[in-house]
């Protein structure tokens, strides 16, 4: 059986990222999506299944980081040179050979920066009573094909969506099947070491029990006639948030038009930046150059409406707007000028940064603004400091409040232990202010946090996939958010040697 996935309409579902933007209506991470997941699914008998990612994107740039286990930093590390405070990282050659232009924070702490681009949003100041570190040194993973979550499609629970006030009847719509596949970004093929040259990117399509569908599709990696090639940074973990449109039709993924091999290709000032567009028959475009936006620093993630233009943020530039083909582009954000995901949601474009002064979720302009440099407004009652936000997914969840009520947010620091660090957070939203419920860290018996992130409401609660902030051997995670305090995510995926996920996505539809 096939399902369809309906348009959205103003009550946005999906996370972006993303991450942006996952799961049916779990992807939303990077996780970016927006509407589409507060609605069911719908059998459809006349169309196959799709495949679907987004994702949320980790800063890359060049850098120097100031530890090994700082998790903002966690796509670069300099095996050779001192960074600012005299250690060492292990491993990895550094992208770019310029120390960290981060600002320091008020205590005189240099912030980490993972690029030359002194604006990398993984380069913010951090919370000194909450230092971040790699995610890579928690409890290593179980094995992916033993880690499958129970059956969230299973009975009706009567849980609510949020856009009615009848229950939740998603089990009906499927036919008491599962929603459609979603799609991951993978960087890396396997056999070349991850490195800051520029990597070949592949986009799997899974199912809900973590199994690779098909083939995976490969990006292409030389230029042939209008088309370009993408590749992404092989440790810019802030890069590759994979997006659905808010259409349901096209996935989109922003990138470096060069084939694989280019030296520190984050901060290139000689390959522009490319946005592929791919619909449900596997079809890619790549013909949407970005000229000299975000040259010398990372391009992170691209939000589309239908397919025929693209929202692109990154480290340096903020958040321009380009229509396909690239014939058209004006700068939308310049200030904060480090974004890591730009998503849709209804009738909002929104970001979010690591760089002060707005190191949160914020809202760019009124709607879905495409001329003049736009003002942006940080969510009100989320902090914008402390946090090191990445993908983000809302949803309509409650009947007494109008809109998008449940924000989910991953965080890439330290995963939390003593109500603060990362993880993915739960905001709700009373009308007036958004409050933090929960963050989501426990992973198996260990805890982890989080980059790319995705969403979709079942008749048991609402399902979680995200992809962690390990630099290696990185894992995809689902979580059931049925309401408990406690909620434990289950790994169904590690990404093989020489390979790592990024953004995540549900599978785009015809």
């Amino acid at each position: 059986m096939a399902f369809r996935i309906p348009l959205r309409s103003r009550r946005a579902v999906l996370l972006g990222t993303s991450l942006a933007a996952c799961l049916g209506t779990v992807i939303g991470c990077n996780v970016y999506d927006d509407e589409l997941l507060s609605r069911p699914y719908r059998a459809d008998t006349s169309q196959p299944d799709a495949a679907d990612g987004s994702a949320t994107a980790m800063d890359d740039a060049p850098s120097f980081d100031r530890s090994p286990h700082d998790a903002a930093d966690a796509n670069k590390t300099d095996a050779t040179t001192p960074d600012a405070v005299g250690n060492r990282d292990a491993g990895i050659t550094a992208d770019a050979p310029a120390p960290d232009a981060a600002p320091r924070d008020g205590n005189g702490t240099r912030a980490d920066a993972d690029a030359a681009a002194p604006h990398d949003a993984l380069d913010a100041p951090r919370d000194t009573a909450t230092p971040s570190r790699d995610a890579d040194a928690g409890t290593p993973a179980p094995d992916a094909d033993d880690a499958a979550p129970s059956d969230a499609w299973g009975a009706d629970t009567g849980a609510r969506d949020g856009e009615s006030s009848s229950p939740d009847v998603a089990t009906d719509a499927h036919g008491g099947g599962a929603p459609p596949t979603f799609r991951v970004v993978r960087v890396g093929d396997g056999t070349t070491q991850l490195s800051a040259e520029s990597t070949a990117v592949f986009i799997e399509e899974r199912g809900w029990d973590g199994q690779v569908v098909g083939q995976p599709l490969a990006l292409p990696s030389r230029a042939s006639g209008g088309q370009h090639p993408l590749t992404l940074s092989g440790k810019a973990a802030s890069e590759g948030a994979l997006s659905l449109s808010l259409d349901g039709r096209y996935l989109t993924l922003a990138g470096y038009a060069t084939s694989p091999g280019r030296a520190s290709v984050a901060t290139s000032t000689d390959v522009e930046r490319v946005v592929a567009r791919i619909d449900a028959a596997a079809t890619i475009d790549t013909t949407t150059l970005l000229g000299a936006a975000f040259s010398g620093s990372n391009v992170r993630s691209a939000a589309s409406l239908d397919g025929a233009s693209f929202w692109v943020g990154g480290s340096a530039g903020g958040v321009w707007y380009f229509t396909v083909g690239g014939s058209g582009s004006t700068q939308i954000v310049a200030t904060p000028d480090n974004v890591r995901l730009v998503a849709l949601f209804g009738d909002q474009l929104y970001g979010s940064s690591g760089a002060s002064p707005m190191t949160t979720v914020f809202t760019v302009g009124n709607g879905r603004p495409t001329t003049g440099v736009q003002s942006v407004a940080a969510l009100a009652g989320l902090p914008r400091s402390g946090l090191s936000p990445y993908a983000f997914a809302f949803f309509d969840r409650s009947a007494t409040v109008a809109g998008l009520d449940t924000l989910y947010l991953t965080d890439d620091r330290d995963p939390e232990s003593d109500g603060n660090g990362g993880g993915i957070q739960k905001w709700t939203f009373d009308g007036r202010t958004w409050s933090r419920m929960a963050t989501f860290a426990a992973v198996g018996d260990g805890s982890s946090s989080f980059r790319g992130l995705a969403g979709v409401v079942s008749p048991v609660g609402v399902i979680l996939l995200a992809s962690t902030s390990e630099l290696s051997a990185n894992r995809l995670v689902v979580f059931v958010d049925d309401g408990s305090p406690n909620v434990t995510g289950t790994v169904f995926a590690t990404a093989p040697s020489n390979t790592i996920f990024r953004g995540i996505a549900l599978s785009p539809q015809r």
